[in-house]
């Protein structure tokens, strides 16, 4: 474990000293405020960041949005907003905002001004804990790091179908049974199958864990990640809460 890690340090985990980039963030328990977290951060380091969606997701504030069929036919002069959200429609039905197919993000890394594309690439219908359908998640080819999102605060309680999104799936992956206490071992069954957190990564991108909604008291020594870091698993866990300051608390690495 080490002091609590500044963002320079995060950037180097996610390898965001490269660019441009897109940075896929998945699972469930805190995607959308880690994307928003995310995005003020390299706002605050000086880059241009396109914050949106593979999928839906609730309408982001105090952030410009923009409704476009395909964000390359932007005008160039709003690329040079610190920050801009851009979905191609409205759900009123469901408050939420429909994003871009992950080949028109791609395209856009290589053809829009822009330094970040911030990306939630999966749904959870609000639960702190998921494993993916058969057409989950929905990832841009051309992303250079993953962020596999957990609900840290779920370790200790019961799971089950009323608290998991998948539960079928999430079962079959982790060992987990109704209304048993979910446990790091779980957790880390869902990582490491191919059909869990990290599935459809790209190869080669950047792999990060995020426990989120965690207690900084939580007692996970270090020794309980580095299987997954010495096998290649993650290449690195970040342990905090987003909403809160400092969002990230602990960070473990190969």
């Amino acid at each position: 474990m080490e002091n609590i890690p500044q963002a320079d340090t995060l950037f180097c985990d996610s390898g965001a000293f490269a660019g441009p980039l897109i940075i896929s963030v998945v699972g469930a328990g805190g995607k959308t405020s880690t994307l928003f977290w995310l995005a003020q951060q390299f706002q605050q380091a000086g880059r241009r960041v396109l914050l949106t969606t593979t999928t839906h997701m609730f309408l982001p504030e105090r952030c410009p949005t923009l409704l476009c069929r395909d964000p390359r036919q932007l005008p160039a002069a709003l690329w040079k907003t610190p920050r801009l959200a851009c979905f191609s429609a409205w759900l009123a039905d469901v408050g939420k905002v429909r994003g871009f197919s992950p080949a028109v993000l791609d395209a856009v890394l290589e053809e829009a001004d822009v330094d970040v594309v911030l990306v939630e690439a999966d749904g959870a219908h609000g639960f702190a804990l998921k494993a993916p359908n058969e057409h989950e998640p929905c990832i841009p080819y051309r992303s250079s790091c993953v962020i596999a999102v957990t609900g840290g605060q779920m370790l200790g309680h019961n799971v089950g179908p009323e608290n998991v999104h998948r539960w079928p799936l999430f079962s079959r992956i982790t060992g987990a049974t109704p209304g048993v206490a979910l446990d790091l071992a779980m957790l880390h069954r869902l990582i490491q199958h191919p059909q869990g957190a990290f599935k459809n990564a790209p190869a080669g991108a950047r792999r990060i864990w995020l426990l989120n909604q965690i207690s900084q008291n939580e007692n996970l020594p270090d020794s309980a990640f580095q299987p997954l870091l010495t096998q290649g698993d993650v290449d690195a866990v970040w342990m905090g809460a987003v909403q809160e300051n400092p969002a990230i608390t602990r960070r473990v690495v190969r």
